[in-house]
């Protein structure tokens, strides 16, 4: 009986010992792609929130980061969904139509910061059930917001007939704002800023603080003028392959969900108000112009960007639901978490 259970334990230390034991199992690998560049804050705050995830599952799943893209921005959600990749950082603004009751934290005047609107992102999506509405082809693992977003220029522009007269850059979310504000833009991904501002292509781009600094446009652009409770934001996702995620072990799926979710909100909220803070103090310490709207003129900007609200009701009421009644309680939440 001890010559047999002396065996027993030999061959299973042998086994996990060749990899193939039940400790073995739990350990997991996701490959997350990456698309923004070396300088771009979200490397840090990527790495942040794979630690997390690591420490969660007792050191069983790894995240490894792409350190090059594979995809350009508007192609990280496809690479996800076709199995490229087990993890992506998608912005829906690059893919319209596809995600218009997740872009809903993206409207004018509505986002303090990405530390408030980030859990209420995940927290209202998830509590109207519009996960089951946009996610047919993938698995949404957390979500999260910009700042708001300012007007970065290399001339000074204060009104709208000054903006008017340049050539913004806009992508995304920014988009429609452009549209209703009747700019003059080049639709361009974030990654274009620094080359098109330099060659001078374009005269500004709105974005919010940290990208400024992320993509070193501190050293082309002098003037920012800001908008209280931004001229909009950007909504994100982290989504990952659904039949990857189904691989993991339960512990180690756990784990990722344990992470992720609201957990993972508040921790890439947390980052983005930090990197905004970051662009703009450098901004500051070059000496650049940075101004407020004059009330007066937000009052003009005011009726023409309803268009987007406009817009953004139209789209969700023909997804089936209540447009109206989700924009009131999701206002009503970002109130809520501000105080």
């Amino acid at each position: 009986m001890h010559r047999n259970t002396a065996l027993l334990a030999f061959v299973a230390s042998a086994l996990v010992a060749f990899g193939i034991g039940p400790a073995a199992a739990q350990k997991q690998t996701l490959k997350m792609a990456y698309w923004a560049g070396p300088s771009h804050h979200m490397v840090q705050t990527q790495e942040a929130w794979a630690k997390t995830v690591l420490e969660a599952s007792d050191g069983n799943l790894v995240i490894e980061v792409d350190k090059a893209p594979l995809a350009k921005p508007d192609g990280q959600y496809d690479i996800v969904k076709n199995g490229v990749r087990d993890l992506g950082w998608h912005v829906p603004g690059y893919t319209a139509g596809r995600f218009d009751l997740f872009q809903a934290t993206e409207l004018p005047f509505l986002c303090p910061s990405s530390t408030v609107c980030s859990t209420v992102l995940w927290k209202w999506y998830n509590k109207h059930g519009l996960v089951a509405k946009e996610f047919a082809d993938a698995t949404l693992v957390t979500a999260f917001t910009t700042g708001p977003f300012s007007i970065h220029l290399a001339k000074p522009a204060r009104t709208l007939d000054e903006l008017r007269a340049l050539k913004i850059r806009v992508a995304g979310a920014s988009v429609p704002v452009a549209k209703a504000l009747n700019w003059s833009v080049a639709v361009l991904p974030a990654t274009d800023a620094y080359e098109t501002l330099q060659r001078g292509v374009v005269d500004g781009t709105v974005f919010p603080w940290e990208a400024v600094n992320s993509f070193r446009l501190n050293e082309l652009v002098k003037f920012h003028l800001e908008i209280p409770g931004g001229l909009l934001s950007s909504a994100f996702m982290i989504v990952g392959n659904t039949k990857a995620i189904d691989k993991l072990s339960p512990a180690n799926k756990a784990a990722l969900m344990k992470a992720s979710g609201e957990a993972g909100s508040a921790l890439f909220g947390k980052y983005w108000d930090a990197a905004d803070e970051k662009g703009r103090a450098d901004a500051k310490q070059r000496n650049h112009t940075i101004e407020t709207i004059a009330p007066a003129e937000l009052d003009k900007w005011r009726p023409l960007l309803q268009a987007t609200t406009d817009e953004w009701l139209k789209k969700a009421n023909a997804k089936g639901v209540d447009g109206q009644k989700l924009l009131d309680d999701l206002r009503q939440m970002i109130k809520a978490a501000s105080n």
